[in-house]
């Protein structure tokens, strides 16, 4: 329950997390000693553990992650659903923990939008227990010593692997099985070396069971998401689980404190109540449910569900199955399935079929990425001039030419300078991209080693394009464009740290106006625009979630325009300063476009604006539908710069 209140997001409960360390301590020991029984009395057998197993997790398992589909299909973006049907297949193949770490890592803040984050333990779990059999199988014929050294130096082992990944801060660490093997291990150990043998005063007991439900306690108030976990922090979970399992029956407090009626209720249904409660809490989220009352109400709901599952599970565990029928009907049948469900997803863009037709409108002009259209094979981050005959905007065959230079921020604004070169008798050739901006000069170096060779290229690329610029006598405007806040550097002070390519403080205002100044020597007329605004974090998809095919209660999709207004300020600063250098400099204003009367929406003619998970990127509608605001807007302002 420490982990379904943590997850919940209640007061006190922050360390809640450690309850999964705390789990595979006592799995460790509950499986071992069923195994070291079996293997004592010469019954194991691999193919009725397993089957086992299969018949104990897979029913509720699989019936979590069909109604999580069906809400899926109901209440999220194919491109989500998609990724839900890949994660499904993950988890009925025991490697939901090798694909979340590809897609967050556990605590980040986007951990939320991921509707089976918590499947990452069961695959750790498993994977664990496709090896420990096999050991303690090879192991059988070994006195204890040798056994009790072979799996207290794989803990070690696995605790200095946790502890060393921990430190590289690599984001697998918390969820792969090698990082975590030492915790259950520590209950292996346990089951090893016989509780039930031990006679000591009950004392001894009373105080081991009080020591770790102070240690559990302390836990779950205090550790945080800084702490080294998996790693030295999670020794102390481990060193409390081992407390109360020593303990056991013996101390005089466990009746009252772990024996009463509720706690073995809610133990007998915890593993259903794990299972339903994540994905409970997804669907407020989703929702926008997201008060105290909603999660108190959802963990009544997943208890209550909890206990129906438990019903089902006891049902399919009495069932007089054959090892090789519970082999097939709740694991082999079940992971085909999860095949075809994933396959038909990729086929499907995401079961876009199982939507009404206004939807999958929606998924096409709000969803569509413009960087993956085919146009952008050919005109989108080609190092150099791109095709000039086929990346030319606006009135084709006009005298009157342009470019378009810039990064991402000019390229999914295409749509927008084709109606304006119609509109203006102007043929706008783009030659934008990713990640650079649009200056002559840039850094040696990039800073961040992950885009070197984007670096590299970007300058190779801006040279080219400087050079275009100046010696083309056709070429009589330059429009520059970019995701500014990425490259300028407003910091002070000595600890300022480069922004993008290696910018310091005023350098991209600097090389900006070497650039102006070199393009209006040679005649140009330079034009920049003042770019799109952000869209706060908690309000990315929301517009899309209003067009779903069971609306929820509505949400307004808008924000204050002061959030706008402050983060827009250093660029509107730059460019002012810019101005009054360069008097014939002409500012195009499409950042204020999405706002009006103090509030910024989030789409055109119920539309969204942006792409579909992206914060700053517009999606093809608003690529289409952003020239006609914009002249709305301003409805004179090109006239006004003589454009």
């Amino acid at each position: 329950m420490a982990v379904v209140l943590a997850h919940a997001g209640f007061a006190g409960f922050s360390g809640g997390f450690i309850g999964v360390d705390i789990f595979f301590v006592i799995s460790g020991f509950v499986v071992a000693n069923s195994i070291l029984g079996d293997l004592s009395r010469g019954q194991f057998s691999f193919s009725a553990f397993y089957a086992r197993r299969a018949r104990r997790l897979a029913p509720a398992l699989y019936l979590m992650l069909i109604a999580t589909f069906c809400f899926s299909i109901l209440f999220v973006f194919p491109e989500d659903t998609f990724k839900l049907a890949k994660n499904i297949l993950a988890v009925a193949t025991m490697t939901s923990n090798i694909y979340l770490s590809k897609q967050t890592g556990y605590f980040d803040g986007r951990a939320a939008d991921q509707p089976l984050l918590h499947t990452w333990s069961l695959s750790v779990e498993e994977q664990f227990y496709l090896v420990l059999p096999v050991l303690l199988f090879l192991l059988r014929r070994r006195s204890r010593a040798t056994l009790i050294g072979v799996l207290a130096g794989s803990a070690l082992a696995s605790l200095a692997l946790a502890v060393t990944f921990h430190h590289l801060d690599s984001p697998g660490a918390y969820y792969f099985a090698q990082y975590r093997a030492f915790e259950f291990l520590v209950g292996v150990l346990l089951a090893v070396v016989g509780c039930k043998r031990q006679t000591k005063p009950h004392a001894l007991y009373d105080t081991l069971l009080i020591a770790g439900l102070a240690i559990v306690a302390a836990g779950v108030l205090g550790a945080s998401r800084e702490a080294q976990f998996p790693g030295l922090g999670a020794l102390l979970p481990c060193v409390a689980a081992s407390l109360i399992i020593f303990a056991g029956r013996r101390a005089r407090f466990s009746s009252p404190i772990l024996a009463n009626p509720v706690c073995v209720f809610l133990g007998r249904i915890s593993y259903p109540i794990y299972l339903w409660h994540w994905p409970i809490f997804f669907a407020l989220r989703r929702l926008s449910l997201t008060d105290p009352a909603a999660f108190a109400a959802a963990i009544v709901g997943a208890i209550a569900l909890a206990a129906a599952t438990h019903r089902l599970e006891l049902r399919v565990q009495r069932a007089n199955w054959t090892t090789r029928q519970s082999l097939l009907g709740v694991v082999l049948a079940p992971l085909l399935a999860t095949g075809v469900l994933a396959g038909v997803g990729k086929l499907t863009n995401g079961f876009l079929f199982a939507y009404p037709a206004a939807i999958r409108s929606n998924v096409y002009w709000s969803g569509t990425a413009l960087f993956d259209m085919p146009r952008a094979k050919t005109c989108w981050s080609q190092v150099g001039i791109s095709n000039e005959a086929a990346c030319t905007l606006g009135a084709t065959s006009a005298a009157n030419k342009a470019i378009l230079w810039g990064d991402s921020h000019a390229y999914h604004l295409i749509h927008f300078f084709d109606v304006l070169g119609k509109d203006r008798g102007m043929a706008v050739h783009d030659v934008a991209f990713t990640l650079c901006p649009p200056i002559e000069a840039m850094a040696a170096h990039a800073t961040d080693p992950a885009i070197e060779d984007t670096h590299r290229q970007c300058v190779e690329h801006d040279k080219a394009v400087m050079a275009y610029a100046q010696a083309r006598q056709d070429v009589r405007t330059v429009i520059m464009s970019a995701a500014w806040q990425n490259y300028l550097n407003d910091g002070v002070g000595p600890d300022v740290k480069p922004t993008l390519h290696g910018f310091m403080p005023g350098q991209l205002e600097r090389e900006l106006g070497n650039t102006i100044e070199k393009l209006q020597a040679a005649g140009k007329r330079v034009v920049m625009l003042d770019d799109v605004p952000m869209i706060p974090e908690n309000m990315v998809n929301c517009a899309f979630y209003n067009g779903l095919l069971f609306p929820y209660p509505q949400r307004v999709c808008e924000f204050d325009s002061k959030i706008a207004v402050d983060q827009h300020a250093p660029i509107a600063a730059m460019q002012v300063r810019l101005q009054a250098r360069f008097p014939d400099l002409k500012i195009i204003h499409t950042y204020d476009v999405p706002c009006t009367a103090g509030k910024c929406r989030l789409d055109f003619d119920g539309l969204p604006i942006y792409r579909y998970s992206d914060y700053h990127h517009l999606s093809l509608a608003g690529s289409l539908k952003y020239y006609p605001e914009y002249r709305r807007k301003h409805p004179r302002e090109l006239e006004r710069l003589g454009l």
